[in-house]
């Protein structure tokens, strides 16, 4: 899986990335600097979507 931008609700600091590798899902919070920070390792994009959800505090809008 390429690396996708997953965005949430409300506005400021609302974007994710996910990215798959060996059958993990990597969760990372983007940075418009560009130098993500990694929250999270899973199997299931359905857990990656919770770990983002309660770290933004705030639903999924939109994968991308």
């Amino acid at each position: 899986m390429a690396k996708k931008k997953v965005i949430v609700e409300g506005g400021g600091e609302n974007l994710y990335n996910v990215s798959e590798s060996s059958g993990w899902i990597w969760v990372y919070k983007g940075s418009v600097w560009g130098s993500d920070t990694q929250i999270g390792k899973v199997r299931a994009m359905r857990d990656a979507i919770a770990v983002i959800e309660n770290h933004a505090g705030r639903r999924v809008k939109s994968i991308g």
